[in-house]
């Protein structure tokens, strides 16, 4: 069960902002004798300080008043002095940098939180982490049992249990502790939503079907409940009963865009068409660009009130924005069947289309892009990441921390070496996949400035390398030079927007979005194909460390696609990682990992790149760029 079901399952929390008391405390374990290190004095060591962001596991601010204790790890470590906060933080100063601490924050209401952090040897010596707090009855915020359905504190316990084994995948588990709730409260509704839940995510819809049955019956008034028995409804082809679930969901909650989609799809099929157009058009307007592709059952709906000219609108312009969808042969046939039918051409006219031409092509389909929707990661803005709320944004000094960054990597760094393990995988129709072409490369890469204000990188592969031994239809060079998006040369030809802050791999780090300026040329990333080259049009987001600036997670698509060559998706997911060099003690962040993900000319890539055992090539911002000296990464 992954997390998206816990989101599924639990609502949203809103508090306000709280103040705070702190304590320190030192521990140390008595079984190390007083020999076994020489602690540096508090008054002659180095402090730092730590930022705190308390917040609910929706990202909110916490209520109440948190106690915060730190405990520190590395014996000796001197106590933080006291807090000072802010509008949206605390900050506390005095810890000894490079020692280890653990912080415990208790707050009513929520459950104890606990994080070990290493105030870090840096210019700054700060530190900033977020703490969530978890509220134990968060889960049942969606639909708390109220009146009749009230639970009992045993059955409570029953339900808290399983939504915990839910969300670590213990499905068995979670199962046993649901049914016993559901032994003591048989006919509760948001008990037996769960279960129902449970099962439709693991696409067993049989099993599903009761239960949810029984939730919606015992409480006609669940919009989630109602959502998911009318999802299963349509998907088990059962169109009236999918109808009889999602009206009612739509009429309690209108801006459930998916839901008029499944109702339009619905309506269609059972020759309803007036109401099909209705909620197609409800769909447009509620999901927008999400909701694009609902213009297939939209001119389908058009079609059966014989409004042929607006259908055919429609249609055509389904076609352009989905050229290759599996569908368009069938699309451009029945555009052709509905123009040459008699009577047709009026858009009032209700003159009768072939009930079998409407058949030509089925909604379902048209509801995700071939071979399904999770072949690649979502358009970045598809889905907003997740950001803590209340947290001011500088976008100026993000800017200048993450271009200085890209400056210095790209003074101090001549070439890199690495090995890089290689698969290129085509991903089929019907979901199954090729055997990836798996290859192993020893990878160099060259960074220069041949021009003012400008920045080359160039890439090989065994010196020699003919692309084509890379194997799969495409080669896929320049993910090094994304990051020069930041760079002060290049800032300028994107747009820039600062989503808030938010976390990666525990860290906080600033979520930055941008976007290729249309008045400027692309001079980042370009497509070489047999018709020539393109330029393109990238757009992105970025995860910066709020600390110290670095680029730690890259994801880039495409502002456009480029049609004529039909190029639909180019995705590019990268990991950062800190690379040390001893022999120059220096520290580079470099790719660890690169994804990347091609629609292209109707073929599904996913191309997949690891790095390891780095080796530099270093002149350094001091040297005269001379014969490259290599210093051995450390592993």
């Amino acid at each position: 069960m992954n997390s998206d079901l816990v989101k599924f399952l639990a609502g949203m929390l809103v508090f306000p902002c709280c103040a705070v008391a702190a304590t320190a405390q030192t521990v140390r374990d008595s079984a190390t004798p007083d020999r076994a290190f020489s602690p540096t004095p508090f008054d002659q060591q180095r402090k730092g300080t730590l930022v705190v962001y308390l917040r609910s596991e929706q990202g909110e601010p916490i209520s109440g008043t948190p106690v915060i204790k730190f405990i520190a790890i590395k014996p000796m470590a001197p106590p933080p002095g006291p807090p000072v906060q802010k509008e949206d933080s605390w900050e506390f100063g005095g810890f000894g940098v490079g020692d280890m601490y653990q912080i415990q924050v208790t707050a009513p209401g929520y459950e104890i939180s606990r994080q070990v952090f290493t105030i870090p040897d840096s210019a700054s010596a700060s530190k900033s982490i977020i703490v969530f707090l978890r509220n134990p009855n968060g889960d049942l915020a969606y639909h708390p049992p109220s009146g009749q359905f009230v639970l009992t504190p045993k059955a409570e316990r029953e339900v808290q249990k399983g939504l915990h084994d839910l969300r670590g995948d213990n499905v068995g588990s979670a199962q046993k502790h649901l049914l016993k709730a559901l032994q003591m409260a048989p006919e509760n509704p948001y008990i037996n939503y769960i279960m129902g839940v449970r099962y439709l995510m693991t696409r067993q819809l049989p099993e599903a079907k009761p239960y949810l049955e029984k939730s919606v019956s015992s409480d006609p008034k669940q919009v989630r409940a109602l959502l998911a028995l009318g999802t299963l409804q349509f998907e088990q082809g059962n169109y009236k009963g999918a109808i009889a679930a999602l009206a009612p969901a739509v009429q309690l909650d209108s801006s459930q865009w998916k839901a008029h989609l499944m109702l339009a799809g619905s309506y269609l099929k059972e020759k309803d068409y007036a109401h099909s157009r209705e909620h197609a058009e409800q769909a447009l307007a509620t999901g927008k660009d999400k909701a694009a592709r609902v213009g297939l059952v939209l001119g389908e709906a058009l079609a059966g009130l014989g409004q042929t000219e607006k259908a055919v609108t429609v249609l055509e312009a389904f076609l352009k924005e989905y050229p290759e969808d599996p569908s368009a042969a069938s699309v451009r046939d029945f555009v052709e069947k509905i123009r040459k039918q008699p009577g047709t051409t009026s858009a009032g006219n209700i003159a009768a289309v072939p009930a079998a031409s409407l058949d030509v092509v089925s909604p379902a389909p048209s509801f995700e892009l071939p071979p399904k929707g999770n072949w690649a990661p979502a358009d970045i803005d598809a889905e907003k990441p997740f950001v803590l709320s209340g947290v001011a944004c500088s976008l100026p000094k993000i800017l200048q921390a993450a271009g200085d960054n890209a400056k210095q990597l790209v003074t101090n760094l001549q070439q890199f070496a690495a090995t890089e393990e290689y698969q290129s995988v085509e991903i089929k129709r019907n979901e199954n996949l090729e055997r990836p072409e798996a290859h192993k490369f020893s990878y160099l890469v060259s960074i220069d400035q041949p021009l003012p204000n400008s920045v080359h990188v160039d890439e090989v592969r065994n010196e020699g390398l003919n692309p084509d031994q890379m194997g799969g239809r495409l080669v896929d060079n320049g993910a090094p030079a994304l990051f020069l998006v930041f760079h002060p040369y290049y800032q300028d030809d994107f747009n820039w927007s600062c989503q808030g802050l938010g976390e990666w791999k525990d860290e906080p780090t600033w979520v930055v979005r941008f976007e290729q300026r249309t008045d400027r040329l692309p001079r980042i990333a370009s497509f070489q194909s047999r018709e020539g080259g393109y330029s393109l049009f990238l757009k992105g987001l970025a995860w910066v460390s709020e600390s110290t600036g670095q680029v730690v997670h890259l994801e880039t698509d495409l502002a456009k696609p480029v049609t004529s060559i039909r190029l639909q998706r180019e995705h590019f997911v990268i990991d950062y990682q800190p690379v040390n060099f001893r022999t120059h003690k220096v520290t580079l962040w470099l790719p660890e990992s690169v994804d990347v993900y091609f629609q292209y000319r109707g073929i599904y890539l996913h191309h997949s790149h690891r790095f390891s055992n780095f080796k530099l090539f270093w002149t350094g911002s001091s040297e005269k760029i001379g014969k490259p000296k290599e210093a051995d990464q450390p592993q």
